[in-house]
């Protein structure tokens, strides 16, 4: 009895890495979104102004819109994208439609599943300044929050799985995409 404990532990755990390998293998790839428009706002206020707003009396209306914008995660209520949608047209804001040439890397190397050995966590308080919609026949399918300084995300929610997100430089790509794609307009 002593030895069949450890023998079916061991190989319990054995046919879930694998069932794990296999999922990754099967998802590899797999588009977050589905899009033919993709919008990017960029909100640039530094985290010291940021803060200095959220102290300052008088201004409360302004500070809960940047708070939704910039540290709540992706909208995913009814409720919660009406609330988006009046803080981002209330706010000072860059808003630029991504050049359509970028589509196919934004679909098959940045926002799609991949597969990593380690899932990194990071201990830091985002502010998400890069939001990007992605739209489908002018209907919103999803959003991406980025927080470049922390390598934090937030997406809307989706059938994917986003674990890998930023373990294959999607991070990176994604800057070279924004500074190239403001030399378009």
């Amino acid at each position: 009895m002593k030895i069949i404990f450890p023998i079916a532990f061991t190989l319990f755990f054995i046919f879930i890495d694998k069932n794990v390998e296999e999922n990754q293998k099967n998802i590899e790839g797999k588009p977050f979104f589905d899009f033919d428009e993709v919008l990017h706002y960029e909100i640039p206020i530094s985290e010291e102004i940021y803060r200095e707003l959220v102290l300052e009396e008088g201004s409360f209306e302004k500070v809960k819109h940047l708070q939704i914008l910039l540290e709540n995660s992706c909208p995913n209520t009814e409720e919660e994208n009406i609330q988006f949608e009046t803080a981002i047209n209330s706010i000072e804001k860059i808003a630029t439609t991504i050049d359509s040439k970028y589509y196919s890397e934004f679909r098959n190397k940045i926002f799609s599943e991949k597969k990593c050995d380690v899932v990194s966590s990071r201990k830091c308080g985002p502010i998400y300044r890069d939001i990007f919609i992605f739209k489908k026949n002018n209907k919103q399918t999803g959003m991406a929050k980025i927080c470049f300084e922390c390598r934090l995300y937030s997406f809307s929610k989706g059938n994917f799985n986003s674990n890998c997100f930023g373990m294959n430089g999607e991070f990176r790509s994604l800057k070279k995409i924004i500074s190239e794609n403001k030399k378009l307009k």
